[in-house]
């Protein structure tokens, strides 16, 4: 199953950061995904995963999130929202 993962970062993030973000997401997420500010002032990671439960897509999401951050060399916090894709 396509599981559609949406990473709410704890700050905004510079224009230098948010490439750099991308950079790696575009490099450890196959079919890469989208980095930038929603409504509210939150900075979102976009991106997708394939994961027979809810449970293994959070596992997948949260180590593709701690990669592409440490990649990014980029110190925040991130909360996970998970949904089904179809």
């Amino acid at each position: 199953m396509n599981w559609s993962v949406y990473a709410d970062l704890s700050r905004p993030l510079t224009a230098a950061e948010r490439r750099s973000v991308f950079e790696a997401l575009d490099e450890v997420v196959l079919d890469s995904g989208c980095v930038g500010p929603q409504n509210g002032g939150v900075e979102e990671v976009y991106f997708r995963v394939d994961a027979v439960s809810a449970a293994e897509a959070r596992v997948t999401a949260a180590r593709l999130m701690d990669v592409l951050l440490a990649k990014s060399d980029v110190q925040v916090r991130y909360e996970l929202q998970l949904q089904p894709g179809y």
